[in-house]
């Protein structure tokens, strides 16, 4: 869809993320959220255009659980969070289509921003928002811990 904010990124014109794709699946990509002001602050994006997640085939949910399984012990093992959440909405103009955030709730979570207004991280102002620098490297560590194996 010529509309479409992740389509855009997942095809390349119009990247979200500064950093390369975290992980890439048969039916989704992994990637850190921009702009932010939370560290590993992670979407699971299906690489099709779908708004519906009774659409999703078996297979699709198939990889997501893994992929959730694979990230949040990843974003743990880095950031040794306390917990992680795992959400869909995609109910923002221009982000309709299906994505999955994973955030690590770490250290540096205030007490307000937790629950679902850990979204007010999407609207930091830009002098505290992360450089596209630490979303680089820290993408790129988290590219190599989610290929460790766990049972």
């Amino acid at each position: 869809m010529s509309d479409c904010l992740s389509c855009l990124s997942n095809n390349g014109k119009k990247r979200i993320s500064p950093a390369a794709t975290i992980y890439e699946g048969k039916y989704r990509l992994v990637e850190h959220v921009n702009p932010t002001g939370l560290l590993g602050w992670v979407v699971i994006v299906l690489k099709r255009h779908s708004e519906k997640l009774h659409e999703l085939a078996r297979d699709e949910w198939h990889e997501l659980s893994e992929l959730n399984f694979r990230l949040t012990r990843a974003l743990h093992n880095i950031l040794q969070s306390e917990k992680e959440y795992s959400c869909c909405f995609a109910e923002m103009e221009g982000f309709r289509h299906i994505h999955f955030h994973v955030i690590p709730k770490t250290g540096k979570f205030n007490k307000e921003n937790t629950g679902s207004k850990v979204f007010n991280y999407l609207r930091v102002p830009e002098s505290e928002a992360l450089s596209k620098e630490e979303i680089i490297d820290f993408c790129k560590l988290l590219s190599k811990e989610m290929n460790t194996k766990w049972e």
